[in-house]
């Protein structure tokens, strides 16, 4: 569905007089959490690491990065104020990610980042794009922004009701996403097959 659609759906299954800003605001609010909490999409940006440079930009919130690879070497967190003779990463102001020891020499994508991806915004400028969610759960951004916009009418049935169907999608989506097989496996513990 395209923004517009789920625009329209809202105003359909719960009209009311916000403005589409407003619920722009609530369909991020709840894609940025489906991002962060279920619908967990990892990725890597790689770096050249540069002699002498021990601090990089990092082009998400430092709150997505799982993991730091540093010329094919696991990196692990560490305050940088503690002694060590371990190499670590630290972060440095709320954009920037440091490696210690500083690099002795350049390094083509020396730097690998693993993250979760944060959605693209969006905005009331273009309304014919499609959210990054998987086009399936699109009804999810839906339920997910009544469910809020009913709580700022304090229309307590309605919230119950929408919220229903967004735990239900929730469950539907988890269910789709299972890589447990549904059948029993045999485990071949004297290693004969």
């Amino acid at each position: 569905m395209k923004l517009q659609e789920i625009l329209d759906e809202i105003a359909e299954k719960y009209p009311h007089d916000m403005s589409n800003d407003s619920v722009i605001r609530k369909i991020n609010l709840v894609q940025n959490e489906l991002f962060r909490t279920t619908f967990l999409v990892k990725t890597m940006a790689m770096y050249n690491i540069q002699k002498d440079v021990f601090a990089y930009t990092l082009p998400f919130p430092r709150t997505s990065l799982s993991s730091v690879i540093v010329d094919g070497r696991p990196y692990n967190y560490q305050d940088s104020k503690r002694e060590s003779n371990n190499p670590f990463y630290y972060f440095v102001g709320d954009k920037g990610l440091g490696i210690n020891p500083t690099p002795d020499k350049d390094i083509e994508s020396g730097l690998a980042l693993f993250y979760t991806k944060s959605p693209k915004q969006l905005t009331d400028v273009d309304k014919t794009v499609v959210p990054e969610l998987d086009p399936d759960f699109h009804l999810l951004l839906v339920y997910g922004a009544l469910a809020q916009i009913t709580e700022s009418f304090n229309d307590v049935a309605m919230i119950n009701n929408f919220t229903n169907k967004y735990n239900g999608l929730i469950q539907e989506f988890q269910k789709a996403n299972d890589e447990t097989p549904d059948y029993p496996v045999i485990e071949d513990v004297m290693g004969v097959w």
